[in-house]
């Protein structure tokens, strides 16, 4: 190859790398900034619920007339700590909201970081494609427009395949975290039941130790969520949704321990089950369009690479 047609393509792949991540960028910033407004919707909300339920908390342990008719019919230590559970459930699903929002902010300023600093990528790029097309002519003609087409074109499914991958490489960490969270889902329910047919105070906390694992495992499986949506933008219109589970009433199960709540406890598991089970398997679905996806390019890559090989030989010959 013409030792100046093979400066001309390492400086152009790097430049044409450059303008992909400048378009992936513009698109991930464009799903993003629509995560944020659903987030900043959902601190709204909760925050809402928060002061709503701390308010009811404060007003009862102040007193006031609904304090006094609690206390004549026994009833105002068992609301308040009712008030009490929601109240801090309120919080832990509004800090979790805030933490999202601060992660998406986060994310979005770097991006705008790495979009500003490729700007003036596609400018040197189509001025760097304009002279490999005037060498391209003066050394090959016809064969010569083809072989930048061919360039072009592998370019292009080099770009789509690093951006399938990436998404699959998302999809599956987040696959990975849907499992461990129904695996500890799982042993809570079979805890759950166990402390319904009177396993006392050990199998009540060691379900609410799955509870808790379940919980830790949701905030990653939020990000991992969020971040598999962010790869999506530049490869298709795959979507998946956010899930949360609740508090499943961890407090008034430990303090009223009995059969009613327990079996509370237990639907809420089971609610919980069916709803991170239909979350995985949609993201099952989208990871097996992707591998797809990833084979179809890796096929067409393979055959475009050999017709510009046998392309090459021609000039050469």
């Amino acid at each position: 190859m013409d030792p100046r047609l093979e400066k001309l393509n390492q400086t152009w792949k790097e430049l044409t790398e450059q303008a992909s991540r400048l378009s992936r960028a513009v698109a991930q910033i464009q799903e993003l900034e629509r995560q944020l407004a659903e987030r900043r919707a959902r601190a709204e909300e909760t925050g809402a619920i928060y002061r709503r339920e701390q308010e009811d908390v404060d007003k009862l342990e102040q007193g006031g007339l609904r304090a006094f008719f609690l206390s004549l019919t026994g009833d105002k230590e068992e609301q308040l700590s009712q008030e009490r559970r929601e109240a801090l459930a309120a919080k832990c699903q509004y800090d979790q909201a805030l933490s999202d929002l601060e992660y998406l902010e986060r994310r979005l300023r770097e991006l705008g970081d790495q979009q500003e600093e490729l700007k003036q990528v596609e400018q040197r790029l189509e001025a760097l494609s304009q002279a490999k097309a005037r060498l391209l002519k003066e050394l090959g003609g016809e064969t010569g427009k083809q072989l930048m087409e061919l360039d072009r074109r592998q370019a292009e499914l080099e770009h789509q395949l690093r951006e399938v991958r990436e998404a699959l490489f998302a999809g599956k960490r987040a696959e990975t975290c849907l499992s461990q969270v129904l695996d500890s889902l799982d042993s809570a329910e079979g805890w759950g039941v166990w402390d319904m047919l009177g396993g006392g105070l050990i199998s009540t906390a060691i379900k609410h130790g799955h509870l808790d694992d379940a919980q830790d495992g949701l905030r990653q499986v939020q990000r991992a969520l969020s971040d598999f949506r962010t790869e999506l933008a530049d490869v298709g219109d795959l979507q998946v949704p956010d899930i949360s589970i609740g508090s499943f009433a961890t407090f008034a199960d430990y303090f009223f321990d009995g059969i009613f709540v327990d079996w509370y406890v237990q639907s809420n598991i089971h609610d919980a089950q069916n709803g991170v089970s239909e979350v995985h398997t949609k993201v099952l679905n989208v990871l097996h369009t992707l591998e797809g996806a990833e084979d179809s390019l890796d096929l067409e890559l393979e055959g475009l690479k050999a017709r510009r090989s046998a392309l090459l030989d021609s000039v050469r010959s």
